[in-house]
């Protein structure tokens, strides 16, 4: 059964979980019936924030806080304060979330689940990804082009890779390590160079070994980070990652191989990419929401959300069974993925 959610604010952020779909507008999260629409709960997190379920629980940063909320009720069990609105991590009884350091750089802070108290903590002198974490072990990369994985259990070295694995000139030219994704042992990440291509790239890790399984030319862009415009544009994908910049989507396989990309009709930010009946979809800043034939990057259909203010970030997405969710003003609604028809609720 098709339906539509109403809303206060234009939604910039959108997940599906356990039945359940979980959206940002403004400074709140709502949780609606997948089935139904039927409005579960909602929650004022303060400045609007990525936000991660988990166990049911979902782990929203904003407002300067990370708050562990119950996913079937709405209640709040914890807040630890401190936190930057990236995107948390959380497997293995944990939370991963990265915070202001005293130092004018970052912290990760790895929290206890249950009740949000702090474990340990990492501090560094420039900016940190958002981490990841497979119960075991915590992965974040650092600004410096350094990508550590530690111990969960106690913030313990496991292994490292140096800025010049990733070639030999990244020390002087290459930025940032973005962590991408986590699926299967392993890790995706990609590397943001301060020059232009050919050296930024991406890459995939062995999580146990911490050993690179393959690189490949591709750039990323994480966009500007700030808390209300919506979520970077990557996302684990079946046999791989998706992940973009402003006008095109790259699918990376898990076996590696060449990249396959996916153009836009404009070169404007986009919404992190969902995959649903062989299409690979994202929303667009020029309010466009379009989709690709996975296989071929063939152009399939492109539908304008028609109501989104011009200024506001791409139309989130979400899948739930064969339907594709869209994310708009004031509103949740459904489209058919074979034409990008609204469908009658």
């Amino acid at each position: 059964m098709a339906w539509r959610a109403e809303m206060d604010g234009t939604v910039v952020r959108l997940v599906v979980a356990d039945e359940t779909v979980y959206a940002g507008s403004g400074p709140q999260v709502s949780a609606f019936d997948a089935a139904t629409g039927e409005d579960l709960w909602s929650i004022d997190t303060g400045t609007p924030g990525p936000f991660r379920v988990a166990d049911g629980v979902v782990y929203a940063t904003g407002g300067g806080h990370v708050r562990a909320i119950d996913a079937r009720t709405g209640a709040e069990r914890w807040r630890f304060r401190d936190v930057v609105a990236v995107m948390p991590a959380a497997a293995g009884g944990r939370v991963c979330v990265i915070g202001r350091s005293p130092r004018w750089g970052r912290t990760l802070h790895v929290l206890n689940a249950r009740n949000g108290v702090e474990k340990w903590r990492l501090e560094a002198d420039l900016k940190l990804s958002a981490p990841a974490t497979d119960g075991d072990l915590v992965m974040v990369g650092h600004a410096d082009g350094l990508l550590q994985a530690l111990r969960a259990r106690n913030g313990r070295e496991r292994w490292r890779i140096e800025p010049d694995v990733w070639h030999p000139d990244w020390p002087e030219r290459g930025g940032a390590i973005e962590v991408l994704g986590l699926a299967d042992d392993l890790l995706y990440l990609a590397g943001l160079p301060y020059d232009p291509p050919p050296l930024g790239f991406a890459a995939a890790v062995d999580v146990r070994t911490g050993r690179e399984r393959w690189q490949a030319v591709a750039s990323y862009d994480p966009g500007s980070g700030l808390p209300g415009e919506g979520d970077p544009p990557t996302a684990e994908a079946p046999g791989g990652v998706c992940f973009g910049e402003p006008g095109r989507l790259t699918y990376m396989a898990a076996v590696g191989g060449p990249p396959r990309e996916y153009r836009f009709s404009e070169e404007t930010p986009l919404s992190p990419p969902v995959m649903i009946g062989g299409l690979v979809c994202a929303g667009t800043a020029g309010q466009l929401i379009e989709a690709f034939d996975a296989a071929t990057g063939r152009r399939e259909w492109v539908v304008k959300d028609v109501l989104r203010p011009a200024t506001a970030p791409p139309p989130p997405l979400a899948v739930w069974r064969d339907r594709l969710l869209v994310g708009g003003h004031r509103r949740i609604y459904h489209v058919d993925p074979r034409t990008g028809a609204a469908i009658p609720v």
